[in-house]
């Protein structure tokens, strides 16, 4: 069942996809498992995913993928800002 409980207002709406697309970044499942795990839309759910990333490049933020297996194994540490 789709998951409507999306805030009422731009910034609210902002917030909850920025979290959704962070957290799916972090799940390791398709956007299609992910939704359906989730209960989103899958359309809306690409139209903010496509929409966020757009922005966060344009501010030259940039998603990427870190091999935590790799670091775990070379005992690096990470810093993540955010």
């Amino acid at each position: 069942m789709p998951n409507y409980h999306y805030a009422s207002t731009r910034k609210g709406n902002r917030e909850f996809w920025t979290r959704q697309v962070q957290a799916y970044h972090l799940s390791g499942l398709s956007q299609k498992e992910f939704c359906q795990k989730n209960g989103l839309i899958y359309t809306s759910f690409g139209y903010w995913k496509r929409r966020l990333e757009r922005s966060a490049k344009a501010e030259g933020i940039e998603f990427v993928e870190i091999d935590v297996a790799a670091v775990a194994e070379n005992s690096a540490a990470i810093t993540l800002c955010v």
